[in-house]
């Protein structure tokens, strides 16, 4: 963990983050009764916040959650999600959430409170531990059947850092950012066809848990086209 006071200048508040995206997908058909979400976030409970603020903003979504945010649903879960779109005539419409996290609390990269538990702990946990194992040397190219999460994480990690230095965990939440945008973006690819267009729109962020408050940055928007 580091201090810095501000790593992420520009966040929004979650409430805003929403208005945003029902601001910037709402005039290319992308609502509520249209779409179907699928969020990507991690397992952590501090997410609790934001899944009940997507819930209630546009109702039920597809659950993609996995350690650190990083999809492991596969071809197979894209599809299933797919078929639980809303059919608007001929056409599928699909809003992707990928939001990896990380505490803020008192500045503090990494850091934030829970409640009940004394002081503070790790967010996100699950990046903190794939840092430690990529200094300690660790591949990443072994999936622990026990710990397959955890080892997918590590695994897809050290595809990008390699055996140099491991970046702080800003730059590694961002690289997660990045992994989870390429890897939803390939899993869209093909859902398509010109009988029943499928519509996408890939929305990713880091949700930052900062004092006293969940604050989105980094937003990004991307608009696939039915071929793409």
């Amino acid at each position: 963990m580091s201090a810095d006071p501000a790593p992420y200048a520009g966040a929004v508040t979650s409430e805003e983050f929403l208005d945003l995206l029902e601001s910037e997908l709402g005039p290319h058909g992308f609502t509520p009764s249209t779409a179907l979400p699928l969020l990507s976030v991690c397992r952590d409970e501090l997410m609790a916040d934001l899944r009940r603020d997507v819930r209630r903003r546009w109702g039920h979504f597809f659950d993609v959650a996995s350690l650190g945010g990083l999809p492991l649903l596969g071809r197979t879960g894209i599809r299933a999600a797919l078929g639980h779109a809303p059919l608007d005539g001929v056409r599928h419409r699909l809003v992707v959430l990928a939001l990896p996290h990380v505490g803020l609390e008192g500045g503090v990269v990494g850091s934030v409170s829970r409640p009940g538990v004394p002081g503070t702990t790790s967010a996100c946990g699950a990046l903190v531990e794939a840092r430690r194992a990529l200094e300690a040397g660790v591949s990443g190219v072994v999936v622990d059947r026990h710990d397959v999460e955890e080892s997918m994480l590590v695994n897809r990690l050290h595809d990008v850092v390699g055996t140099g230095t491991v970046p702080g965990l800003v730059e590694v939440t961002e690289i997660v950012r990045r992994i989870a945008v390429d890897e939803l973006r390939l899993l869209v690819r093909g859902l398509s066809s010109p009988e029943a267009p499928v519509d996408v729109a890939l929305v990713s962020g880091v949700v930052v848990h900062a004092t006293g408050a969940d604050l989105v940055a980094d937003i990004g928007f991307e608009l696939l086209e039915p071929d793409a």
